[in-house]
């Protein structure tokens, strides 16, 4: 559906008054960007899991998947349906949680950082489940190789019932920029190269990094040995 006429008129105080923003967030990332081809970071810098975190599945859980992603990302995509299949299967059993922060690479995908933001404000003014339904819409606007235009949001914000000048305040604020800064920083601290970048964490043991996009099986098969060491 295209948008309204209140859209468009809605995407023109946007695009001025955020400018400035996503141009910041922009600079911070290109300007940190020269660690991720070195992976010097380690797993053991991985932030705790707190309240803030976007999760699924139980917050106590034995066995923790953090995920560092660039929403734009076409690994990303992948992995994101890979682990909303997971946790379908694995959700009620309370043993595994995954926790989603974000890695916006915008050398590669100019927008991500605003989608980043985006997925915090429309979170911010809805329900915590609007997180990744958010994310879900706009990648499934914009799959595999192709980037969502942040012209659209109006669009996908419409989807949750979500105030458009509520969201258009909240972006132009800069509300949850430090989050995704925060985020993105401990995701190079962690090592991270590229985005999907995952830590295993599992009771007792020490942070594991996971480079790149497993598939189902090779993730199922990961955490059920996960979900058996710790029983063990």
């Amino acid at each position: 559906m295209k948008p309204t006429a209140t859209a468009r008129d809605f995407l023109i105080p946007i695009a001025i008054l955020f400018a400035g923003l996503l141009l910041a967030i922009a600079i911070y990332v290109v300007r940190v960007n020269h660690h991720i081809e070195n992976g010097t970071g380690t797993p053991d810098a991985v932030r705790p899991v707190s309240p803030t975190d976007h999760i699924i599945g139980n917050p106590g859980a034995p066995v923790t998947i953090i995920e560092y992603a660039d929403i734009d990302s076409s690994y990303s995509k992948t992995f994101q349906m890979t682990m909303e299949q997971i946790m379908t299967e694995y959700e009620g059993g309370k043993k595994v949680a995954w926790v989603y922060r974000h890695f916006p690479i915008t050398t590669d995908h100019a927008n991500a950082a605003a989608h980043a933001l985006a997925a915090e404000c429309a979170t911010s003014l809805s329900v915590p489940a609007t997180f990744f339904r958010f994310i879900d819409a706009i990648q499934a606007a914009a799959p595999a190789e192709n980037q969502f235009n942040p012209n659209q949001y109006p669009t996908v914000i419409a989807q949750f019932g979500i105030d458009q000048n509520a969201f258009t305040k909240c972006m132009t604020a800069g509300s949850f920029t430090k989050k995704v800064h925060d985020d993105y920083a401990n995701a190079l601290a962690s090592g991270a190269t590229g985005s999907p970048f995952v830590i295993l964490l599992v009771e007792g043991q020490k942070p594991a990094p996971i480079n790149g996009a497993l598939p189902y099986a090779a993730m199922k098969k990961l955490i059920d040995q996960s979900i058996a060491s710790v029983g063990s």
